[in-house]
């Protein structure tokens, strides 16, 4: 409970007597019994239960611990080494823990957002022949979800909002003809949601279309904004958009 106080001794002067032997084995074996035997060594440990460890597949952690090989034995060449790769891990799990937290819907501090912007382009006539949009710029994009060209990528796996506003010209033939303007988000290859617009009477009036969709957004996935148009009078016709994205939640 304490460090233990020695009087120093003197030769020719102090006789060494056996208790003062006896002391020093005493307080060697107390060391040796706190310490324990093979300090520098660790036994595995493997926890109990149905539901751990995980099963492989479901957790998918990149970034390596120091320590490998999760609850094996092993033997380190010193306590100091042994001392130095449980303060390493004990490092790293607080890190991951701190990065998982603030990557969740859990606590987040900034959730992740974009609102990013097309410029006008043109796009041909054509019936489901879809363009799609190339975004231009970005008002707001912390997370780079936009690197160029025509995709937006979701940097973390979770339950998202997503907002699209489309305009588009229109120039009808003739007074009781129709313009259709189609625009559809993709979520890699699939087609999530959906919004058409038409003109009726011959005018300049711009297509207005504004798409919401909420869902399971995966971490790496693109997303495009694609439209089509026919009817009009022009084989081409200008078209720009908006794309706001923001997470809502972790879904774990």
């Amino acid at each position: 409970m304490s460090v233990k106080s020695w009087t120093p001794k003197v030769d020719q002067v102090d006789t060494i007597w056996a208790a003062h032997v006896n002391d020093i084995q005493n307080e060697l074996a107390a060391i040796e019994k706190t310490v324990g035997t093979n300090p520098h060594i660790w036994g595995g440990w493997s926890p109990s239960g149905t539901t751990w460890p995980p099963k492989a597949g479901a957790m998918t952690l990149k970034t390596p611990a120091p320590v490998s090989n999760f609850g094996q034995s092993k033997t380190f060449a010193s306590v100091t080494d042994r001392l130095k790769a449980l303060q390493q891990q004990a490092t790293w799990l607080t890190l991951m823990t701190q990065l998982l937290v603030g990557q969740s819907g859990t606590k987040p501090s900034k959730p992740a957002a974009a609102v990013i912007r097309a410029p006008g382009m043109k796009v041909p006539a054509g019936e489901g022949k879809w363009v799609p949009f190339k975004w231009g710029a970005a008002d707001f994009d912390p997370n780079k979800m936009y690197q160029g060209g025509s995709n937006v990528v979701a940097p973390m796996t979770g339950f998202w909002d997503v907002s699209i506003q489309v305009w588009a010209d229109s120039t009808v033939r003739r007074p009781n003809d129709l313009h259709f303007v189609h625009v559809r988000l993709m979520r890699g290859n699939d087609e999530i949601a959906g919004q058409d617009s038409l003109i009726e009477t011959q005018t300049w009036i711009r297509h207005r279309i504004n798409l919401s969709w909420q869902g399971r957004w995966n971490a790496g996935i693109p997303m495009q904004v694609q439209v089509s148009q026919h009817g009009a009078s022009d084989n081409t016709v200008d078209a720009n958009a908006t794309i706001s994205v923001s997470f809502v939640r972790d879904l774990t």
